[in-house]
């Protein structure tokens, strides 16, 4: 009897046990599941919230890449408008650019704002007008004057001179050592230099009087958007640059204007009687003159920049002109134009081992010991060599039209121009 229940006993434990471990089983069954299940939705959520971030980028830099685009076709646009003004632009995306334009010198300045929402995106150019028809190597009046080449002168391009050609010649013990006398076409020329447009005889620091917003010469490096006012300094004392300057800033001085080598010139236009580059100066520049511009040893005028010599009086004894000394370089434009011309002390360009690349005008005369990559205007050569001067002599001289590269563009300065529509020079 005790046995049996005794076995009973053990019997129910056992029941009571097995129970109890289904019961855990059950449960713990149950938190696999809800773990599993979390485990799953923590997954699930974050791979939404990854597609989500994907699409909100991806929509994002679809935006921005429409902004951009619309920005640079409303500059574009810009570009192609001759006098000054403002625009409004709306696109098919919703975007909203506006457009502004003002002459800059020898070119224009585009501004560019494009807006979206809370976005917002601005860019600058600075923009030239693309010339229909070709220009020659070189063009000189017609005055019944030869030309002679002597040393080792190449002339690659067509030209225009008078009459009476061109031919070898020997000066000092330095004959001609070209096999032919030039490469090109040779035309006869009128007998002045082709009429310059207004545009490029009006230009004066005064067309920015009223339009801008007087400063003093910054003390430390400054830039100042086009997307602002023009900054103007205006001195009656001679004015030293030794810091950078960069973007919408005229500078002018009744005195002199000196460009240290320490500075840094991006766009800015100058105006004085007399400019200095002192030497080893770098930087993009326009650069307008009545007496002198002096561009000291290795210089570098890099493009689109111009220097401009405009002749306003004659003062005894003095000399007016544009001297690039050894190893500098102008790519761009080179222009000297004089209101009261004097055929016995005319305004001159010297050149001195130095390269002009672009378009060269001088209502004067020009001395040529270097390079012109581009096209040269002038009423007359003159060469100082060994004690004596010779009129129309090149010594040494390089010149070439078809080192240009293709889409360079020239200052649109000649009457005779017409232009192919505008193009971006450089965006910023």
């Amino acid at each position: 009897m005790f046995l049996k229940q005794k076995k009973i006993k053990i019997n129910q434990v056992r029941m009571n046990n097995s129970v109890k471990r289904n019961k855990i089983l059950k449960a713990s069954s149950l938190g696999y599941a809800v773990s599993f299940l979390l485990l799953i939705g923590l997954v699930s959520s974050g791979l939404l919230f990854i597609t989500s971030v994907n699409k909100r980028l991806e929509m994002n830099y679809t935006l921005e890449d429409h902004m951009l685009l619309n920005n640079y076709m409303s500059l574009k646009y810009g570009a192609t408008k001759e006098n000054n003004c403002n625009l409004q632009l709306i696109h098919n995306s919703g975007d909203t650019s506006n457009v502004s334009v003002k002459k800059w010198g020898a070119f224009k300045a585009v501004v560019s704002r494009t807006k979206h929402q809370y976005k917002n995106y601005t860019r600058s150019a600075i923009v030239g007008n693309e010339l229909i028809g070709k220009h020659p190597v070189m063009y000189l009046p017609n005055q019944r004057n030869e030309i002679k080449l002597c040393g080792e002168s190449v002339i690659v391009g067509d030209i225009y001179i008078s009459r009476k050609g061109i031919s070898r010649g020997h000066i000092s013990g330095k004959p001609f050592l070209g096999d032919v006398l030039f490469k090109g076409q040779k035309f006869e020329s009128e007998r002045s230099l082709p009429p310059l447009n207004k545009q490029a005889l009006e230009v004066s620091f005064k067309d920015f009087i009223g339009k801008s917003i007087k400063i003093d010469l910054p003390q430390k490096d400054t830039t100042f958007s086009f997307n602002n006012e023009t900054r103007m300094i205006n001195s009656s004392q001679s004015i030293t640059i030794t810091n950078s300057v960069i973007g919408n800033c005229v500078i002018h001085s009744f005195d002199s204007i000196y460009v240290s080598s320490t500075a840094t010139l991006e766009h800015v236009i100058l105006f004085a009687p007399v400019i200095y580059f002192e030497k080893g100066f770098k930087g993009k520049v326009q650069a307008f003159a009545s007496k002198k511009i002096i561009c000291e040893n290795n210089v570098k005028l890099e493009y689109p920049s111009t220097i401009v010599l405009i002749e306003t009086e004659d003062e005894l004894g003095q000399k007016h002109g544009i001297y690039l000394q050894k190893e500098s370089s102008v790519i761009g434009g080179v222009l000297l134009i004089s209101r009261l011309p004097n055929f016995r002390k005319p305004i001159e360009l010297i050149i001195d081992n130095s390269i002009v690349g672009g378009l060269v005008y001088n209502q004067g005369v020009t001395e040529l010991k270097g390079e012109i990559i581009g096209h040269i205007y002038t009423s007359s050569f003159r060469l100082n060599y060994g004690g004596g001067q010779y009129l129309n002599y090149l010594l040494d001289a390089k010149l070439s039209s078809e080192k240009l590269p293709e889409g360079f563009i020239l200052p649109n300065w000649l009457e005779k121009d017409k232009s192919n529509g505008s193009k971006i020079i450089q965006c910023f």
